[in-house]
Formats: C-alpha cells, sequence, structure tokens
C-alpha cells in the first residue's frame, strides 16, 4: 500500500515529504500541493511546497555529491543501479497504486510502467559500463596539415548536476530515463516530478534512497512549477536540463 511498509518514512500524516541531502523533509513553507484523483475529483494526495531555498540546498548538496561520484569506479555505480531495479521491482505494488490515483491510469498498465522502469535502470547500468569503459584513439593526420606524430585519446566526462522535468503520463518511466543514463555516467540529479505523478515519483526515489546512493546526489523537489519551476530551469548550479513535456497554449 502507497505509504507504508518501506515506504512509511516518505509520509508524515498526510503530507509526503520531498528528498534532499539523502534525507526525506517538510518544507519550512508550511504550505502543501494538492494531488486530485481524476476519477473521484477529490484531493488523495498532498505533498509539499518547496521553498526557492530548499531548491539552493538541493542543488548545492547535488554538486557536492557529484564530484565525489564522477571518481566511484563504474562497476560501484552500476552495481548500486541493478539494486535500485531490483527495488523498484519488489515494491512495484504501491507505486503502480499510486500511478492509479494519481493520473488514473489502468492498473496493469501502472504495474507495467514500473516493472519496464526497473528494466530500463538494469540496462542503463550495462550499456553504460560499456560505452563509457572504452576510449577512442586518434592520431594527428585526421586533421589536414598534420602528420602522424601524435596521438590522442579521448573519453566521455560527467556534466555534473541534472534537472530531470519528466511529464505527467509516465512520471516513474520517463524519470528514471532520465535519472539512470545521469548516475552511470557520474552525474547527479535533482528531479521535479510533475504534480500529478509526484507521490508515484517519490515512491520511486525512495527505492534509489534504499539502495545506497551516496547522500545528495539524489534530490526530489516537489511544489508548484509558478514557484520554483522557472527557478530551477533558469538556475545557474544546474548544468543540464532534460525535460519530456510541450508548450500547452
Amino acid at each position: 500500500m502507497a505509504g507504508s511498509g518501506v515506504f512509511a518514512e516518505i509520509i508524515e500524516g498526510d503530507v509526503y515529504m520531498y528528498y534532499s541531502d539523502g534525507e526525506w523533509k517538510k518544507s519550512a513553507s508550511g504550505k502543501t500541493v494538492p494531488i486530485i484523483n481524476p476519477t473521484t475529483r477529490k484531493t488523495h494526495f498532498k505533498v509539499q511546497a518547496c521553498t526557492q531555498e530548499e531548491v539552493n540546498k538541493a542543488i548545492d548538496a547535488a554538486k557536492t555529491a557529484q564530484k565525489s561520484w564522477a571518481k566511484t569506479p563504474l562497476w560501484k555505480r552500476a552495481e548500486l543501479l541493478h539494486k535500485a531495479a531490483a527495488i523498484l521491482k519488489e515494491h512495484k505494488a504501491p507505486i503502480a497504486e499510486c500511478l492509479v490515483k494519481e493520473i488514473a491510469k489502468p492498473a496493469k498498465d501502472a504495474v507495467t510502467e514500473v516493472v519496464r522502469s526497473g528494466d530500463l535502470v538494469s540496462y542503463c547500468a550495462e550499456e553504460g559500463v560499456r560505452i563509457l569503459g572504452e576510449g577512442k584513439f586518434l592520431v594527428s593526420d585526421s586533421f589536414p596539415g598534420n602528420e602522424r606524430t601524435r596521438y590522442c585519446l579521448t573519453s566521455k566526462i560527467p556534466l555534473g548536476v541534472i534537472l530531470a522535468i519528466p511529464p505527467f503520463n509516465y512520471p516513474v518511466n520517463l524519470a528514471v530515463s532520465k535519472i539512470a543514463p545521469a548516475l552511470i555516467a557520474g552525474n547527479s540529479i535533482v528531479l521535479k516530478p510533475p504534480t500529478q505523478g509526484a507521490v508515484a515519483a517519490l515512491h520511486m526515489v525512495h527505492c534509489f534512497h534504499l539502495a545506497g546512493f551516496p547522500k545528495g546526489l539524489i534530490s526530489c523537489v516537489t511544489g508548484k512549477g509558478s514557484e520554483i519551476g522557472d527557478f530551477l530551469t533558469m538556475h545557474p548550479g544546474v548544468n543540464c536540463i532534460s525535460f519530456t513535456g510541450g508548450d500547452t497554449e
């Protein structure tokens, strides 16, 4: 059941907390954002309305954690991702329940989304090791005016702090499709889930927490887009934005 068992620590009272610096926290704003059940048209969940200062702290923590994560061996990063994938699939039922209540996704499709998400995390771990474990060897006569007197070895390096913004219709699957590639490549993540789908995303993030990822490496901030959306996307501490969505105007 959502918000119970291993997920009991992500909720206080009837309000789900946000995740920052390795801890589940209440917002200093004292405000919440209601999650409307599309079927009943009534408030079913509530999440924290994070402040801009809390966003700042999450990004600062991500920046600090990313530096040491980038030095973590590829095999260790992959090991943690595989662990998160297993936990995600183990707890597919409560996460699927959130998808049903938040976005009215059919129960069977909701379970499928969670299982596929776990598979995708494992896939990214394996492909990451394969791709990032290779470098390219270049010779200098590839360029006009040069002879074969110099050699160059190139490899991929992390970008830094990645802001992930998934859409409401696949709040788990299209979140992990941003999170897993970023993590295996040595980046840190700040996730801003959609309002409808935020609770499913918080449950998913807790699976990464349970897997034992370093403190500060993953954050999940909830709140109104009108209050923290532009602040996040224009934040100087963000090195890359992975966004799925569109212009509704």
